[in-house]
């Protein structure tokens, strides 16, 4: 037997005993991607869990009449700044809108 028939055999031995393919053209398997780790669910764990917000509960039991202070406060604090004239202009009426050429 030739040395290099030797080698090739030595090499297809050695593939066996590790579990590893063998590939004597060299030609390409794509078996470096199948081998890596899945990312799936890494992926789906990057983002934590959705939280329950007040909102939520309030749709799912609209019989309690449960009020939101947090947003009670919000919409009376823009109340007061609308009446101050401090509130967002309505759609159209901007600074861009005043600016328009005659």
């Amino acid at each position: 037997m030739s040395q290099p028939a030797r080698l090739a055999q030595l090499k297809e031995l050695s593939c066996k005993i590790f579990s590893n393919i063998y590939n004597p053209t060299n030609a390409r398997t794509g078996n470096k991607i199948l081998r890596q780790r899945l990312i799936g669910p890494s992926l789906t764990s990057y983002n934590p869990k959705t939280l329950v917000h007040f909102r939520d509960i309030k749709a799912i039991y609209p019989e309690l009449g449960l009020v939101d202070l947090d947003e009670k406060a919000r919409l009376e604090e823009i109340a007061k700044r609308r009446r101050r004239g401090k509130g967002a202009p309505k759609k159209g009426e901007g600074k861009r809108a005043s600016n328009k050429k005659r």
